[in-house]
């Protein structure tokens, strides 16, 4: 289980597909966070960001117009922005699109379908090492 402050981060969900976000934030949900976001594309998560500043993005890579890397990589240049931690998710293991991601500064890849125990030791790693 993920330990959470009583100030509970908030989470967005990035994903083109609204029964993967609804499948995700259902998962985040039962892991304790009380706060998730969601955006069907990058752009949508952009603008969402403005509004709310999340603590956790988990983001699919496959998504038209922007991809999920294009958008980690926007974020990563983004004074205000470049600290949140980026989960990517992707059904493609490709070892290059892997590296890509980590090179661009994800705090983790997870391969598709995401399995709710795989998620909830990623999510809680990711969270870990970024209040450590």
């Amino acid at each position: 289980m993920v330990e959470l402050e009583r100030d509970q981060p908030c989470v967005m969900v990035v994903d083109d597909i609204p029964e993967v976000r609804a499948i995700l934030g259902d998962m985040l949900r039962e892991m304790g966070f009380s706060t998730v976001l969601e955006a069907g594309d990058g752009q949508e998560a952009l603008l969402k960001l403005r509004e709310s500043r999340a603590h956790l993005i988990v983001c699919d890579q496959r998504m038209d117009g922007m991809t999920g890397l294009d958008l980690l990589n926007q974020i990563r240049n983004h004074p205000y922005l470049v600290d949140i931690p980026f989960i990517v998710i992707s059904a493609v293991s490709d070892a290059p699109l892997i590296e890509t991601a980590f090179d661009l500064g994800a705090a983790d890849f997870i391969i598709k379908p995401v399995d709710f125990r795989e998620l909830r030791e990623r999510v809680g790693e990711t969270l870990r090492r970024r209040c450590a």
